[in-house]
């Protein structure tokens, strides 16, 4: 009888001792898989891991076309907000700080630390005199100056024109004052009966001294391939059908350009920080998310067709 009862209590001792082996393992190999990866990392800056569920929630701050658009494609959501947080860790090491807003998002905290460093690079960018002078011979050309008149043939196709004329028939008149031009007619007479610039056309078509890409790309070109005293032969524009007059040039001298010379200085040394800090951050995206949309709550509405293409 003594044997018959010790062996159902031997059993129960090994099933209860096997049980808690088997809850020893499970304890040492952490939870179950799926309680892992419930927000799993999409990527990495530097030595901080951002979760799904942080860029999801950074992404719903941007406009809707770029919201979908990140959402579907992590790696331009990367090319953002990796920049971003390795901007607001360098700010944090360097001991920079705003005031907490318990109404603001993590993403606002974020572009807040970066504008405190982009401040702080800038104070700390005090170029000396030399810098300045050297950078104003080195870049003089783009100081120059040319004083400009124009014509201007305006039709119904051009930017901002009033005008009913075909464009067809804004080109050969264009064309026709051209050729008045090449037969000695007075510039400033011609402007004053022909062009349709409202604003200089009471001025003999006087545009003043014009600076590089101050204006339109193709009247920056015409403008920029004369020499003084030329005149261009009739090109198409924004605005309609022109034909410019180069009357003299000049350079500026460096006092009236010492303020742009500074900004572009600090501009070049911020564009250098900034990309140095990226860099070294390392911003990586997990390999799960470089062919697959987040897991944002709204990327499952888009279908294959709103796509972006891939860079």
């Amino acid at each position: 009888m003594l044997q018959r009862t010790r062996l159902p209590q031997r059993r129960t001792i090994l099933g209860t001792v096997a049980l808690l082996l088997c809850l020893g393992r499970l304890q040492a190999q952490g939870p179950p898989a799926a309680s892992q990866s419930a927000d799993p990392i999409a990527m990495t800056v530097g030595e901080e891991r951002i979760t799904a569920e942080r860029l999801c929630t950074a992404i719903q701050s941007l406009p809707p076309p770029q919201r979908s658009g990140y959402a579907l494609h992590p790696n331009l959501a990367a090319q953002w907000f990796g920049p971003l947080v390795a901007m607001a860790i360098e700010a944090k090491r360097v001991h920079l700080a705003v005031p907490e807003n318990p109404k603001e998002s993590e993403v606002d905290l974020d572009n807040a630390l970066a504008g405190e460093l982009i401040q702080a690079i800038a104070r700390n960018t005090q170029p000396a005199e030399l810098d300045i002078e050297s950078y104003y011979i080195a870049h003089k050309n783009e100081f120059e100056q040319a004083l400009v008149r124009h014509i201007l043939i305006s039709d119904a196709t051009a930017l901002s024109s009033r005008s009913q004329r075909p464009a067809t028939e804004a080109k050969r008149k264009a064309e026709w004052i051209a050729v008045r031009l090449t037969h000695g007619s007075d510039f400033r007479t011609l402007a004053l009966a022909q062009s349709d610039d409202p604003y200089t056309r009471e001025k003999g078509g006087d545009l003043g001294y014009i600076s590089h890409r101050q204006l339109e790309p193709a009247l920056d070109h015409a403008i920029w391939s004369l020499a003084p005293g030329q005149i261009s032969v009739p090109f198409e524009g924004r605005l309609g059908y022109e034909i410019v007059q180069v009357q003299a040039l000049r350079t500026q001298p460096l006092d009236p350009v010492r303020g742009i010379i500074l900004g572009r200085i600090k501009a070049e040394a911020l564009d250098r920080r900034q990309h140095s800090i990226v860099e070294a951050a390392h911003i990586t995206l997990e390999p799960s998310y470089r062919d697959s949309p987040l897991p944002c709550g709204s990327s499952s509405q888009f279908t294959l067709k709103d796509r972006l293409p891939t860079p």
